[in-house]
């Protein structure tokens, strides 16, 4: 390709982004107009949440933490009244915020956005991902929805992503990467076993670094804090799960058991997403390419929302990038464009989350799909005609 068309691929490459990027501007606004007019609690967001969560474990207060009505009621003596607030992490991501609560709450999230996003950066960097990769990735919707969420989602497609692409060349980083993302399990189901049958280095790294992380938690807070774990927020997850309530923590759902519950109900739902997910772990075993494991990866998991669909925004430039050597398959450029859209779009178009799901199913069967289509002119010419 010539400097010309290169300056042209990437000019409408930068057109799309910035399209795709607007319905998080407004977000983004929105959120800013809050803090201004004393809204400081509603515009941290889930922020709010990974600040005090990780200022009581770190000051040991965990009646606090593991009673709604008290931990409710600090926040709010804080910030007055706020909508449904939880704690719903276990306390190996409680190191995590724990680390950064020494700042005050918005230097606290700012501060684990940005590090987060450094250390995406430095792994697809490290798996040799070009700079302009890497800027599609930070700016994609997921991505920028997640930032204003202040969310997890670019620290768990590092930890998930980045020891993907690692796995090949550097088994025990990728490993021990992936081993960490154990700080929410439900995104990494499909992993373990394919690691054990692909790679069993990396497998034995993995678990390796999630019993050193999960024994240092221990540590650090003590076993009351995984007893927490066990008999509060647990349950308190599953009751989100199965109930829908509060609709604060539910409505955002967008797997394969959130579609299918209203039409199915609950045992509908579990059913379904389990074959999903037995389905999706066993795909996993027969595959060795990273954009298909992210796919999988989201379509395993009973509990998903929009930013989490960063890692599938990774594969979705994965399979861009390999397509645009290979050659698209008639609709997939455009399923391509909502895939990554998506995240964008959905705060503000919530009833379509029941679709996501079809999207990711459509996206693995792109993925899975092996070759192109050759232009016209591409083929050798029969015998007896001109080249």
């Amino acid at each position: 390709m010539d400097e010309t068309s290169q300056f042209s691929a990437r000019v409408k490459l930068g057109l799309i982004l910035a399209v795709c990027a607007l319905p998080s501007l407004c977000e983004a606004y929105a959120i800013l107009w809050g803090e201004r007019h004393g809204y400081t609690g509603k515009a941290l967001r889930d922020g709010l949440d990974f600040w005090a969560g990780g200022f009581l474990l770190r000051h040991h207060q965990l009646p606090l933490l593991f009673d709604h009505g008290a931990y409710q009621a600090f926040l709010q003596g804080l910030y007055g009244k706020l909508p449904y607030h939880l704690w719903s992490y276990p306390p190996n991501y409680g190191l995590v915020a724990a680390g950064f609560s020494l700042l005050p709450p918005w230097g606290d999230v700012l501060s684990f956005d940005v590090a987060s996003l450094a250390l995406l950066a430095l792994l697809l960097r490290l798996s040799g991902q070009s700079w302009w990769f890497i800027a599609a990735i930070a700016v994609a919707p997921a991505s920028l929805e997640n930032a204003l969420e202040h969310q997890n989602a670019a620290l768990m497609t590092a930890l998930l992503g980045g020891g993907l692409l690692l796995l090949e060349a550097r088994p025990r980083l990728a490993g021990g990467l992936i081993g960490l993302a154990t700080i929410k399990p439900q995104l990494g189901l499909v992993l373990p076993l394919h690691l054990l049958r692909r790679r069993p280095i990396a497998f034995a790294w993995a678990a390796l670094a999630a019993v050193l992380l999960a024994g240092a938690s221990l540590l650090a807070f003590g076993p009351a804090a995984w007893l927490g774990f066990v008999h509060y927020t647990s349950p308190a997850m599953s009751k989100v799960l199965l109930t829908g309530q509060p609709p604060e923590f539910a409505g955002g759902l967008i797997s394969v058991f959130a579609a299918l519950k209203p039409y199915a109900g609950v045992r509908g739902a579990l059913l379904g997403q389990a074959v999903v997910s037995a389905a999706c772990i066993a795909a996993g075993l027969w595959t060795r390419r990273p954009a298909v494991l992210l796919v999988l990866s989201a379509l395993a998991s009973p509990y998903l929302h929009d930013y989490d669909l960063l890692g599938v925004a990774l594969a979705v430039a994965l399979l861009v990038r390999e397509r645009r050597a290979a050659g698209f398959f008639p609709g997939e450029p455009v399923l391509y464009f909502l895939v990554w859209f998506a995240p964008g779009l959905l705060p503000w178009m919530p009833r379509y989350a029941h679709l996501v799901p079809v999207l990711l199913l459509l996206l693995l069967a792109s993925a899975m799909r092996r070759g192109g289509v050759a232009p016209c002119d591409s083929y050798p010419a029969p015998p007896g005609l001109p080249g």
